[in-house]
């Protein structure tokens, strides 16, 4: 015999009977109000600004990813590379890109930014593969390859996958 939910009645386990509902209040309601929070109409808007800000978001992307490229070009040439900068640009692109319809990008960018977590030093492999994925990131927008992609896509992801084990080994 078992008594569930604090204040339930004694029975057995499974049987008829031996649960209770209990309904708990709506705090955060009861202090906005209840025609407030979930109204349609904030959606919709929500909605709208993001479409009317979808047709710059490639040309802002091209600039964010040249602004990454010429930071890793700059580590490249100063032979010091600062990992932690490149895993936090590379998260915010990629959060902008899952937003904004690019699936793909978004899940390039994660495989990147677990690659780079996983590295100690940056040598001539460790280089290739982040500029691999760097360059499919921008692949992926310049060809407006939208949602998680085509067939070409999971070609694409394996590929990464591939030269991430490789530099592993």
């Amino acid at each position: 015999m078992a008594k569930t939910g604090g204040r339930g009645t004694a029975a057995a386990a499974g049987a008829a009977g031996s649960h209770q509902m209990y309904e708990m209040p709506n705090r955060l309601q009861a202090k906005i109000g209840a025609r407030q929070g979930t109204k349609q109409n904030a959606l919709n808007l929500a909605q709208d600004v993001l479409e009317s800000v979808k047709p710059r978001y490639e040309g802002r992307f091209e600039k964010d990813m040249r602004a990454l490229k010429a930071v890793f070009d700059q580590m490249q040439d100063a032979q010091d590379y600062n990992l932690e900068l490149l895993i936090t640009k590379v998260h915010d692109i990629r959060g902008e890109a899952g937003t904004f319809g690019y699936g793909l990008v978004s899940e390039i960018g994660r495989l990147l930014c677990e690659y780079i977590a996983s590295i100690e030093q940056v040598g001539t492999v460790e280089r290739m593969a982040i500029s691999a994925h760097l360059q499919a990131m921008q692949t992926v927008v310049a060809d407006k390859i939208k949602g998680t992609g085509p067939e070409v896509a999971k070609q694409i992801i394996a590929g990464l996958n591939t030269i991430i084990a490789n530099s592993k080994a």
